[in-house]
């Protein structure tokens, strides 16, 4: 595992991300520490400037967890597929909501006045919640590999899919409740302006039909989204850890390193 000091690397503007972070850092509630460096999300990586490469090249990235699904990928190419650095596909959205942007398009324009976006939002973070368990332990199989962090993990826009998984790594290394929340919400601070936009369009891709305040809920994160998600995980099991191992089916071995790897005292 590669630390970095990331001192001299600007993680607060990229040319062509919008909700890039350290998810780590964090206290957790046994003393110790979520290393920084080491853990980062992000939206998808097709924009990236020069300048946004070099400052990968800082972070010294030894694995990127892609959710897209194969049709994003195909419609949105990352920049780093060139780079050497090895990329993992985890997709973890249910293929049957999976549309191509010329398919969302009808769909708005014939169905958009029958749309409830915000029933849409909560069946995909029930699917995270019943059916990630092969997605989850092929990521924790991967976290626990000696020479896999620092990582980053992002899907299309940073916020749902990154938001579930890293809340999900966050719970386990025993970061706080709230803080985890915290960390989620703050996506919606970084992915404002661009939803504006994404409202606007998707408006106009309706023919006008989807009013605004029918759209937000696919355009931010809500509290209840994620927090719906976990209480239904552990209601079913004791702890995030007790869910991954039982759930999940992974070692505890791989839980064991990357708790080792991910984590210092304070």
């Amino acid at each position: 595992m590669k630390i970095n000091n990331l001192d001299s690397v600007s993680l607060s503007h990229f040319d062509g991300l919008y909700n890039f972070r350290d998810f780590g850092g964090y206290a957790t509630t046994d003393g110790k520490r979520v290393r920084k460096g080491i853990l980062f999300r992000s939206d998808e990586l097709s924009k990236l400037s020069k300048r946004d490469m070099a400052r990968f090249d800082q972070l010294g990235l030894q694995l990127i967890c892609d959710l897209r699904t194969e049709t994003e990928q195909r419609s949105n190419k990352s920049r780093m597929l060139n780079k050497g650095t090895p990329i993992a596909n985890l997709t973890l959205q249910d293929q049957s909501q999976a549309f191509t942007r010329l398919e969302f398009m009808n769909h708005l324009i014939f169905h958009g006045g029958r749309l409830d976006f915000e029933i849409t939002m909560k069946d995909m973070y029930r699917h995270m919640g019943t059916n990630a368990q092969s997605t989850l332990k092929e990521l924790f199989g991967l976290l626990a590999k000696e020479g896999n962090l620092p990582v980053l993990i992002h899907c299309t826009g940073g916020k749902d899919r990154t938001g579930f998984l890293a809340a999900i790594i966050q719970l386990l290394l025993n970061v706080p409740y709230e803080n985890v929340m915290k960390d989620y919400l703050y996506s919606n601070v970084r992915i404002g302006p661009r939803m504006k936009k994404a409202e606007r369009m998707i408006r106009l891709m309706s023919l006008y039909r989807v009013p605004s305040e029918r759209i937000k809920p696919m355009l931010e994160v809500r509290r209840d989204y994620l927090e719906d998600v976990l209480q239904d995980i552990l209601g079913r099991h004791e702890s995030i850890e007790h869910y991954l191992k039982q759930e999940c089916d992974i070692p505890e071995s791989h839980i064991v390193r990357f708790k080792a790897f991910a984590l210092e005292n304070a």
